[in-house]
């Protein structure tokens, strides 16, 4: 399980995580959440192109996140499926992403 962690590597250290969960170890189920960038224009106080949080490398959209995934998935032989976690905005979806894989 990843929770909330991808966003806090730089981007260009994700090949290494990448290789090491799925590649190395091999689990049957790898689980991922990462902020929705997308999401970030319903806080208030969140300047547009801000992140939430300060150690934030990135923040993915959710068409980003789904392409990641998906290439992840091409490379190491995993399916995934995409859901939200949170209140759902019916434009911008979730607070959160979230992608399970499965080998």
């Amino acid at each position: 399980m990843l929770v909330e962690v991808i966003e806090h590597l730089d981007e260009d250290r994700l090949p290494l995580i990448e290789r090491v969960v799925f590649g190395e170890t091999a689990p049957k189920f790898v689980i991922v959440t990462t902020p929705n960038a997308d999401y970030n224009a319903l806080f208030p106080n969140l300047a547009p192109g801000a992140f939430r949080h300060p150690d934030h490398r990135f923040e993915w959209s959710r068409v980003r996140f789904e392409a990641w995934a998906t290439e992840i998935g091409e490379t190491y032989g995993y399916g995934a499926t995409f859901s939200g976690i949170g209140a759902e905005d019916s434009a911008l979806g979730a607070p959160t992403q979230m992608a399970v894989f499965t080998r």
